[in-house]
């Protein structure tokens, strides 16, 4: 076989190969799922396990992620906690700040910023804060609840 021959063969067989290589990355795409629509409302998800009663949330609101709730034998249990609600930041930093006062809870400090922190604190509870922003521009609230308790009596 002559020089030009083979490279005739070898610049095919290259060829053959490569289109056939990203023949099943296409198929893939092609039957991939449909596109997500963001625009529909997140579905409300259950708070976890011990989350505390004491807690509450303005009326309207969406907790879009909850987890956290170690069993009682770990050293300290964490909460976290995201929703939002279709209201303005400051509505829900009042909301927040009037819950933590009635609920007998002591407000640490308030930082305002690109979004409102309030740390708080009362006995069973190692560190808790909650962050309300505007995420989205569009006058709704996002808030995320972080807990760390205390480890539970023995």
């Amino acid at each position: 076989m002559t020089k030009s021959a083979f490279d005739r063969r070898f610049w095919l067989a290259a060829l053959v190969i490569g289109g056939l290589s990203s023949l099943p990355a296409c198929m893939a795409v092609a039957d991939g799922a449909p596109p997500v629509d963001v625009s529909a409302e997140p579905e409300s998800v259950s708070l976890p396990e011990g989350f505390p009663e004491t807690i509450t949330f303005p009326v309207g609101s969406t907790i879009v992620s909850a987890s956290g709730g170690q069993p009682p034998e770990y050293a300290s249990r964490n909460y976290q906690v995201n929703g939002q609600v279709s209201d303005t930041v400051d509505s829900v930093v009042a909301f927040f700040t009037a819950m933590i006062e009635t609920n007998g809870y002591e407000i640490l400090e308030i930082e305002k910023g690109n979004a409102t922190l309030i740390r708080f604190d009362t006995i069973g509870l190692d560190d808790a804060s909650i962050m309300v922003m505007d995420m989205y521009g569009d006058g709704s609230a996002t808030f995320s609840v972080s807990l760390i308790m205390d480890a539970e009596p023995q």
